[in-house]
């Protein structure tokens, strides 16, 4: 029997790592997780970086630039604790999820577990899938795709004493040179793999210093919210994301494949009964594009769990058929990403699906359904002009207000497609140049959001040019104001009612009230880790 360990870095949902456990546990070996410390999800001004750093930045109502989330440090005391587990479990292998955002501080655990250990470290996920050679200086051993049959061989490798150098997806050093073993295919009936691995049992949990054992934290959102996935994939090829170039690595299989209704269903049940649940995320890339699976889901999922969801969708065919059956089931809100307005953007540097009819009528249909949602922008591109900016803005602007929004910086994974475009093109993320501009249309983005009749505040702000000069002073929170006086008069009172106390010496509140629901949605799943 195998002893494994899988180490889980500022994610104690570790959806990939559960599912692996489930996996080697049903056959018969043993497998712990340790879950090292949480983001900081304090949104962060100080936008200083670490070399190697990949944060996720985003611009907010007041037009300021932040951080979602940052890394916390990993004390020098927290990695004594790592290994102190590491010596008591004595694993036969050591395994860690590695994200391009993530590699400064898997890099800082793996060069600690090697000064102290001689056990292989397999290094998987996006980071040593698109950049293996680079990781192989750190890792042992680098898994290339999908893991779920890799780690059961390299289980049965250690029962039958053998080393690692022919299991299926692995590449390692060789006579300082890489190799890459073959890929095994992706399994397309994902129903035989079990469910994720949500029990306590041997699950760790180091933070503030110390040691949890047995932890029965299943993710880090709210007590009773849930996360999984119906299906494996995406239907698309947006250069900008990791999905596009696993889809090239298993080009000629079914990359998309989804779980039957009665699976799915099936888990919810449990996790219902088991974690006392109130809401569920499904996590899909698009959640519900297939009508006939959806058909089938929707009353199983009605009958047996009748919980609130929420999940990401996109505009497709059938889509007033696809959202009425979701809000049916059970969907109380959803991301409806546009990205860019602008077709140049989106078919040309994105190479992503875009039709902005299609588009505009799934956020009729949503507000017809009374389902709430945001909408995630993408700009400060440095592909993107002007023009492209006010199509965005135009788009923004048809929506008709009564959404959220996250505006978010470009995000260039290395090894993606617009990454290697970008490098053939000689252009850079970083040049400063047109920030102004940006930041001047974030802010017209965000006053696009706030009501249906913003389209006259935009058209008058733009007629006053010191403001395209010096967008800093354009407050959209004081536009949203004049625009809705009841909300104004709130977060004045809430304010001075703040003022009040602090001058009594009572704590104070650090959040503002949210009195118009129909303003701001009941959360945003994308501007949250």
């Amino acid at each position: 029997m195998a002893n494994i360990v899988l180490i889980s870095l500022y994610d104690r949902n570790a959806y990939g790592q559960r599912l692996m456990s489930a996996n080697l546990k049903q056959h018969g070996h043993e497998c712990h997780i340790i879950f090292l410390k949480r983001y900081d999800t304090d949104w962060s001004y100080k936008l200083d970086l670490e070399v190697g750093e990949y944060p996720w930045m985003g611009i907010n109502e007041r037009g300021k630039v932040f951080k979602y989330a940052s890394n916390s440090h990993i004390s020098d005391h927290e990695l004594v604790l790592l290994r102190g587990l590491l010596e008591r479990i004595k694993p036969d292998v050591i395994g860690m999820t590695v994200n391009t955002p993530l590699r400064v501080q898997n890099i800082k655990v793996t060069r600690s577990i090697k000064e102290h250990f001689d056990v292989p470290v397999v290094w998987g996920g996006y980071d040593p899938t698109v950049n293996a050679a680079h990781c192989l200086s750190l890792c042992d051993y680098a898994c290339v795709g999908e893991g779920d049959q890799t780690i059961l061989e390299i289980a049965e490798r250690i029962d039958l004493g053998r080393g690692f150098d022919d299991v299926c997806n692995l590449a390692y050093l060789r006579d300082g040179r890489t190799v890459f073993n073959p890929k095994s295919p992706v399994e397309e009936e994902i129903d035989k793999y079990p469910w994720r691995d949500n029990t306590p049992d041997r699950k760790y949990f180091i933070e503030d210093n110390q040691v949890v054992e047995n932890y029965p934290v299943i993710n880090d959102r709210e007590p009773g919210s849930y996360q999984t996935m119906s299906a494996r994939g995406c239907p698309y090829k947006c250069t900008y994301c990791c999905e596009a170039l696993l889809k090239d690595i298993y080009t000629g299989e079914k990359f998309l494949r989804r779980r039957s209704p009665a699976d799915f269903v099936a888990e919810l049940v449990q996790a219902k009964q088991q974690f006392n649940l109130t809401r569920i995320r499904f996590e899909d890339e698009i959640f519900g594009m297939n009508l006939k699976w959806l058909d089938e889901f929707a009353p199983l999922y009605k009958e047996q769990v009748g919980l609130p969801f929420d999940a990401y969708i996109y505009p497709s065919r059938n889509i007033e058929s696809i959202l009425k059956t979701l809000k049916f089931a059970g969907l109380f809100y959803c991301c409806l990403a546009l990205e860019s307005g602008s077709e140049h953007i989106n078919k040309k540097v994105f190479d992503r699906v875009y039709d902005r009819d299609l588009y505009l009528k799934t956020v009729r249909v949503c507000k017809e359904l009374e389902i709430p949602f945001y909408s995630d922008v993408i700009t400060y591109n440095p592909y993107e002009r002007e023009e492209d900016l006010r199509q965005t803005l135009d788009v923004l602007l048809e929506m008709r207000g009564g959404f959220w929004m996250c505006i978010n910086k470009l995000f260039v994974l290395p090894g993606t497609k617009l990454a290697e475009q970008m490098e053939k093109d000689g252009v850079v993320v970083g040049d400063t140049s047109r920030d102004a501009m940006f930041n001047y249309y974030a802010r017209l983005f965000w006053i696009s959001s706030y009501s249906s009749n913003a389209r006259r505040y935009v058209r008058a702000i733009e007629k006053i040019q010191l403001f395209k000069k010096r967008p800093s002073l354009l407050n959209p929170l004081a536009v949203k104001a004049l625009m809705n006086p009841r909300w104004g008069c709130s977060v004045l009172k809430f304010h001075a009612s703040q003022i009040l106390k602090r001058a009594k010496g009572a704590p104070s509140v650090n959040a503002s009230p949210v009195p118009d629901t129909a303003l701001a949605p009941v959360e945003s799943p994308a501007c949250s880790p």
